[in-house]
């Protein structure tokens, strides 16, 4: 009789048992994290072949063990499942032509790479120290208006220039464009860049700092050689918008390039008060500060 009566008991048990198996697979335990910081990235140059050190990295591309975790906006807190001895490499990233929809990674900064050994629930701190890719990238433009020539020329008289003064300048001295009287003034550099490539798949880009109260168009000057139908024509590829701050911009030329197969190039700068849809330009003082302009491309 007693066994009877505890027969209902060990059914309880066991269908209470059966249960908690049962919610076990469907929420099965998590694996604990271990996190990866990074603030910033340090870069370094060589000033006299590479110029300024100052760069606009955005974000971070990070990867464990050759398998991608994804892109980080700066400063970043990076979850990562696998632990203990990991290969860690991260990529700066910018954000292509000013835009935050087109992140990539930068092409001419090389990799940080380290191993650590990663603990669930630990953070381990990271202070990527970068540089540029010295045996691959050209530098076909250094400018930081620090030597008495400059690389850029405008057919507007006085209205290129260099100023000193400490509320406009971010390190040194920077070029200043000052449309004076006119609403519109155009620069180019002075170099015309023959070796540009534009059919094997390779970045070139810009880099610029710049702060302007008016709209700030850039592009390339492409010129064809050919005696039968000589081409000089501009197209501006971005028009920057008045910031009160100095900014950084990093601009692809490379679609352009192929899309125009032209022998020759020159950089294109545009300043005018014409308002085309940034709505704040000033014109009272009309002026654009630039410093660090490098014009970088890949070794074939």
């Amino acid at each position: 009789m007693q066994t009877k009566r505890n027969k209902p008991i060990l059914i309880y048990l066991l269908c209470t048992l059966c249960c908690l198996s049962a919610c076990d697979l469907i929420n099965p335990a998590e694996d604990i994290p271990a996190y990866i910081q990074v603030d910033n990235f340090e870069l370094t140059s060589n000033l006299t072949t590479q110029g300024s050190n100052r760069h606009q990295i955005n974000d971070v591309w990070a990867f464990v063990g050759g398998e991608a975790l994804g892109v980080f906006e700066l400063p970043a807190t990076i979850p990562v499942l696998a632990t203990g001895e990991q290969t860690i490499t991260l990529f700066a990233g910018i954000r292509e032509n000013g835009l935050r929809s087109t992140p990539v990674i930068y092409p001419f900064y090389d990799r940080y790479e380290t191993v650590v050994n990663l603990e669930p629930e630990k953070t381990t701190v990271l202070s990527p120290k970068i540089s540029y890719i010295t045996e691959t990238s050209i530098f076909e433009v250094i400018e930081d208006f620090e030597d008495s020539g400059l690389s850029l020329r405008s057919t507007t008289p006085n209205a290129l220039g260099r100023t000193t003064n400490t509320t406009q300048i971010i390190e040194g001295t920077a070029g200043q464009i000052s449309l004076n009287a006119n609403t519109t003034v155009e620069v180019t550099s002075t170099a015309t860049f023959t070796d540009l490539p534009t059919s094997q798949g390779l970045p070139v880009y810009l880099e610029m700092d710049y702060r302007t109260n008016i709209e700030l168009a850039i592009g390339l000057v492409g010129i064809s050689t050919n005696p039968n139908n000589p081409i000089e024509a501009v197209s501006y590829k971005v028009i920057l918008c008045p910031l009160s701050d100095w900014n950084k911009i990093y601009i692809n030329f490379q679609e352009d390039l192929e899309v125009s197969q032209l022998d020759a190039y020159r950089l294109a700068f545009r300043a005018s008060i014409e308002d085309t849809g940034c709505g704040n330009s000033n014109s009272t003082n009309p002026e654009v500060l630039l410093d660090n302009i490098k014009l970088i491309r890949f070794q074939p």
